[in-house]
């Protein structure tokens, strides 16, 4: 219903669209028409003054255009019948892609509304269509599929219009004011614009001893419009004006004697005419956009000009500027650059906002995005962005600054701005991350190998000491402790691996074996511990017998951290080898770089200036010398194997310094071919190092061997058989249940219709009873005030938050004691919400109200099941619904303390909802009964002959289900990197296989098919993990050829680096009964060997060498 929703929400907002854009179509063309007609008239009058004689024609014309217009762009196209069907229509003309799927959904959609008769389209039918179309509907913006060209074409030419008349305005106003005078008053007089600067003139004193003087003044304020601001007149005034800039000042004076007109002179120099009502009594206007003063120019009878002494003062006021906050829901210090970042503002203008914009800083860039406009001038404004990064142009390593940036809406001197505290974060870098893990791996390397030493040496000197019991004690306490910090630093590397691309699933396979089996291996030195802790008090006697379970628990710790230890090295190399190769691409594109610089000086006739080449040079060089510095860091950690000492040592620092200095000089010599020589030699060289990359990964150790590599490989094409006979299995089953399904349709028809119009009756009741339910909770008086408090109390739960960050961000204690001040008061706040909605009483009524909607959609669907007939749905849905009303019912009664008046009606209409409720499992359990004895009956002997074989079958596949299992889980034991999910995955659809085998040959085809179908999509998952684990192989570690060579030699041989050389000459010193640790150089010689790359078929052979080391 949700999906059917959204659609018909996008349909409604194409409507809403297209209504608006015909709206503000015929609006520009109105607008257009009657400024068109004015300055067509205007223009007549001037030319042509006869035509003036003609004004009914004119006027005539003008209206029959004026109605057409309106008919036209108005009345014909708002009132036209344009439903939803045509909305899907016209969105699929645009986006053909939706294939009918848009209009079919519109009108399927309405066939669940009111049919009562049997649908041929089932629920499942219409609601999948739904499920499809929403998802594709989601991604079309309503205003892309209305044709907007007309509009568009509309705005220009009104915006053209509107030039037009304010240039002439500007440069010719005579032409608007004398065209006009001329339609309404032929006879009138040219009157000019009472706000038309004039000239000043000298200013002549008259010959008379007239002293003028303004004896009364009042002024109107007309405020900008942005303000919202109500005109004020202030009567009578002093002449003071203080006022915004931008406000129109209406001045009206009376002077002291006759004057034949007046000016207005603004600080000096501007002159605006002041129209003349009567002889002493002048009226003007002025547009205030800076302070100082004016004054009054009056004009004689004599035509003479006297500027009036006195001046008023201009002052402007002050629009401040507006203020924001920002709160981040959850503020990391760093972020992945596809997370979203939540904000919310709250933001305040003493007139109006205008917009709020994100600015961020990016490496010293900045770059603004927009967050909301506001087109009504609120004065203040509460709000959330989410802000997805994915969208920007960050890298790994960015650091990122922020802020909120608010606009007020002054168009006059241009828009105040105020913007909220700043925040910071770091975008995820996964190469330092693996760095970071591949550190831990090694570490962890380290303490398996120290832990496995000690496990081989103490584990050999107790094995002949039946009685020391103390110092098995003295073992397994040691083991459990380190075991705890392994399985810790493992499970710790698994979570953060997952985080990045470089970390493939069989890399995760090995962590989380090694955490699941160390785990389980401490849990049995525990439990052994547990057993010695008593026998330590129990009789010598005792203490003798042999103690075989002892030894047996340290041999399983032993071997498994011998195959763990040989994994984890294998994949510590192989990331290492990784994190090289990557130099490859780098190196490459430094050599092009080089390559095509040296072209280009070719090219040219005279060489480049020696502070460019040096500027070039030395970024090259800085460039090599990072990537020299990262090799050498890798070089040191990783094997012989891996990298050719002897290839290194020829890319050294100095020598490829030289090489830059040579080549600068070969070219400010114009020697160009010959630096371009010693560019090759240093190309060489680079590539010498790539081939030597390119070998070590070809001859890297493969995680899972050809061997285990053909097991999985059968495996996938057993899976495959048993997937194609369990498809054919379900198939057949299918077949039969459908054949019985419509031999009963035909026989339960009638009795069918009346059950469902008795269970539309009891739904729609049911239904009706839920509605009262919430329309009477939202209206009464107890439950407002719980949503108030509510919402208060949410407000104090972010204020909290905030105030706690602050109160730990704050530097100096004075800040800290007055957010901690704050912070208590916050608190003491949520301590007097709770005490006030707990005595409301009525917080279990408010959990009712929360889950009406839901409970309210499940009888919606029941009455949609009920009106396609769909007995098996319906009766599934009403086994989910049916239990919720009685919960519910059970919770009002049983909970203490509720307000009665509003407890007591709820308990009322649960009641008869369980009424309804019995009724309809009545009538529901004695159809499916009669059903189900109809069915069992109407089996025939052929089919039930089918049904047995289908079950041999299904008993069959089962033992193959089984039998991988097994192999799965010997799997699982020799190569950790084998995820122990697929035995378990086989186990449990082997457990399908053999209840669908059951219920085959009991005859329940229903619940056959059900458990047939999951045993199916278990083979579907445990195959489709098989192939990702063959993918995975291949993006891990390449198919290599296996090099037999002795352990610890490499490429170069040294009896120094761990191996036999060393443990021929040297004798090998066992510890004491009391010595339980192994010697520290001892488990440097296992960790030194272990390192070394030893070929597949001598591994087991070295760890049984280290064992006879200790005998």
């Amino acid at each position: 219903m949700e999906q059917q929703a959204h659609i018909e929400s996008f349909l409604n907002r194409v409507r809403r669209l297209r209504s608006q854009t015909l709206v503000l179509s015929g609006t520009y063309n109105l607008l257009i028409y009657i400024i068109g007609s004015y300055l067509l008239a205007c223009l007549m009058a001037w030319v042509y003054p006869p035509a003036v004689e003609r004004t009914g024609l004119a006027i005539g014309i003008f209206l029959a255009g004026l109605v057409y217009i309106v008919f036209n762009f108005f009345i014909r196209n708002l009132f036209a019948h344009f439903s939803r069907d045509d909305a899907a229509l016209l969105t699929e003309s645009t986006y053909p892609d939706l294939n009918n799927s848009l209009i079919n959904s519109s009108q399927l959609g309405r066939s669940l509304e009111g049919s009562k008769q049997a649908s041929p389209i089932t629920l499942e039918f219409i609601h999948e269509l739904h499920r499809r179309t929403a998802p594709a509907v989601k991604k079309i913006d309503p205003s892309s599929v209305i044709d907007r060209s007309g509009r568009t074409r509309g705005r220009n030419y009104l915006l053209a219009t509107l030039s037009s008349l304010i240039l002439i305005a500007l440069f010719i106003p005579e032409f608007l004011t004398q065209g006009y005078e001329h339609w309404v008053n032929p006879k009138s007089p040219t009157q000019v614009s009472k706000l038309q600067p004039t000239e000043p003139g000298p200013v002549i004193s008259e010959a008379t001893d007239t002293d003028y003087s303004i004896e009364s003044l009042e002024l109107t304020l007309n405020f900008p419009s942005y303000t919202g601001m109500k005109t004020e007149s202030v009567k009578p005034s002093d002449g003071k004006i203080h006022v915004l800039p931008g406000t129109e000042v209406e001045i009206s004076a009376r002077t002291n004697a006759p004057v034949a007109g007046a000016d207005l002179v603004l600080n000096g120099k501007d002159n605006f005419a002041m129209s003349k009502e009567n002889e002493v009594a002048l009226k003007g206007s002025l547009l205030v956009k800076e302070k100082g003063f004016y004054q009054f120019r009056v004009k004689t009878s004599q035509g003479n000009k006297h500027l009036i002494a006195k001046k008023y003062p201009v002052t402007l006021g002050k629009d401040r500027p507006p203020s924001i906050v920002l709160f981040l829901a959850n503020p990391k210090p760093v972020y992945f650059n596809t997370d979203k970042v939540q904000l919310f503002y709250e933001g305040k203008d003493d007139f109006g906002i205008k917009s709020v914009e994100l600015v961020v800083f990016i490496n010293g860039k900045i770059k603004r995005l927009p967050v909301k406009k506001f087109k009504h001038g609120e004065k203040s404004a509460k709000d959330s962005h989410t802000w997805t990064l994915a969208q920007m142009d960050i890298g790994p390593g960015d650091e990122v600054q922020y802020y909120l940036e608010i606009k007020d809406n002054d168009n006059v001197l241009g828009p105040n701005t105020g913007q909220s505290e700043a925040y910071s974060f770091t975008i995820f870098d996964s190469a330092e991350e693996m760095e970071n893990l591949i550190a831990m791996q090694e570490e962890l390397t380290e303490k398996m190998i120290a832990l496995l030493a000690t496990g081989l040496v103490k584990g050999a000197s107790l094995k002949d000491q039946p009685g020391n019991l103390t110092g098995w004690k003295q073992l397994f306490t040691t083991s459990a402790d380190e075991l705890i910090e392994i399985v810790t630093l493992a499970q710790r590397i698994h979570d953060r691996g997952k985080t990045i691309d470089q970390f493939p699933q069989p890399y995760l396979n090995l962590l989380k074996n090694i955490t699941s089996g160390l785990s389980n291996i401490r849990k049995n030195q525990i439990d052994v511990l547990n057993d010695l802790q008593e026998k330590l008090f129990k009789p010598t006697r005792a203490k003798l017998e042999a103690p075989s379970t002892y030894t047996s628990i340290n041999n399983q710790m032993i071997g498994h951290l011998e195959n763990d230890i040989l994994f984890l090295i294998k994949m510590t190399n192989k990331q290492k080898l990784a994190r090289m190769m990557g130099l490859e691409e780098e190196l490459n594109e430094l050599t092009q770089t080089l390559r095509e610089e040296f072209e280009k000086l070719k090219d040219k006739k005279s060489p480049p200036g020696t502070n460019e080449l040096k500027n070039k040079i030395s970024k090259i060089r800085e460039t090599l010398q990072k990537i020299m510095d990262q090799l050498s860091r890798q070089a040191q950690s990783m094997p012989d194997e891996f990298l050719n000492p002897n290839a290194f040592k020829r890319l050294n620092m100095e020598k490829f310094s030289a090489s830059l200095e040579k080549m600068q000089d070969l070219v400010n010599r114009g020697k160009l071919e010959e630096a371009l020589e010693e560019l090759k030699k240093i190309a060489e060289d680079m590539q010498l190092l790539a081939n030597q990359l390119n070998r070590a990964d070809s001859e890297a150790d493969n995680f899972i061997d050809p061997e285990i590599m053909e097991v999985l490989n059968n495996s996938i094409k057993k899976l495959d058989q048993l997937k194609d006979g369990q498809q054919k299995l379900v198939e057949e089953t299918t077949k039969i249940n459908h054949a019985l399904r419509q031999q009963q349709a035909k026989q339960f028809k009638n009795e069918l219709n009346e059950l469902f119009e008795d269970l539309l009756r009891d739904v729609n009741a049911i239904r009706e009873l839920l509605k009262e339910d919430n329309k009477y909770l939202e209206e009464h008086e107890v439950m407002k005030q719980l949503h108030k408090l509510i919402d208060e109390e949410t407000r104090l739960n972010r204020k909290v938050r905030e105030l706690s960050q602050a109160t730990v961000d704050a530097n100096r204690s004075q800040e800290q004691d007055q957010h901690f001040n704050k912070l208590n008061k916050a608190r003491r706040g949520q301590a007097r919400i709770i005490q006030e909605k707990d005595s409301l009483r009525v917080n279990e009524i408010q959990r009712f109200k929360e889950a009406l909607p839901q409970l309210l959609e499940k009888y919606d669907s029941l009455n949609e099941l009920a009106h396609l007939k769909d007995l098996t749905e319906f009766a599934n849905l009403f086994k989910k619904t049916y239990p919720d009303v009685l919960r519910w019912q059970n919770n009002m009664r049983t909970t203490p303390n509720l307000r009665e008046n509003l407890s007591g009606k709820i308990d009322e209409d649960l009641k008869q909802a369980t009424r309804h409720n019995n009724e309809i499992a009545k009538k529901l359990g004695s159809m499916i009964r009669s059903i189900r004895k109809n069915f069992d009956s109407s089996i025939s002997r052929k089919q039930k002959q089918k049904l047995e074989q289908l079950a041999k079958q299904e008993n069959q596949m089962r033992e193959q289900t089984e039998a991988l299992s097994q192999q799965f889980e010997q799997l699982n034991k020799e190569n950790p990197m084998i995820p122990p999910e697929l035995q378990r995955g086989m186990g449990k659809t082997g457990r399908h296989m053999e209840r669908a085998e059951k219920n085959l040959r009991q005859q329940n085809i229903n619940e056959s098919i059900e458990s047939e179908n999951l045993a199916l999509q278990g083979l579907n998952d445990t195959r489709d993990m098989l192939q990702q684990m063959k993918n995975s192989q291949g993006k891990a570690g390449k198919v290599q050829k296996q090099v037999s060579r002795k352990l610890g030699t490499g490429s170069n041989p040294d009896s120094r680096r761990g191996g036999s050389a060393r443990m021929r000459k040297e004798q090998v010193l066992l510890p004491s009964e009391d010595q339980y640790q192994a010697p520290k150089e001892f488990r440097e010689e296992i960790l030194n060997a272990m390192k070394k790359q030893t070929p597949k078929d001598y591994q087991r052979m070295v760890m049984e060498y280290y064992r006879d080391l200790v005998k």
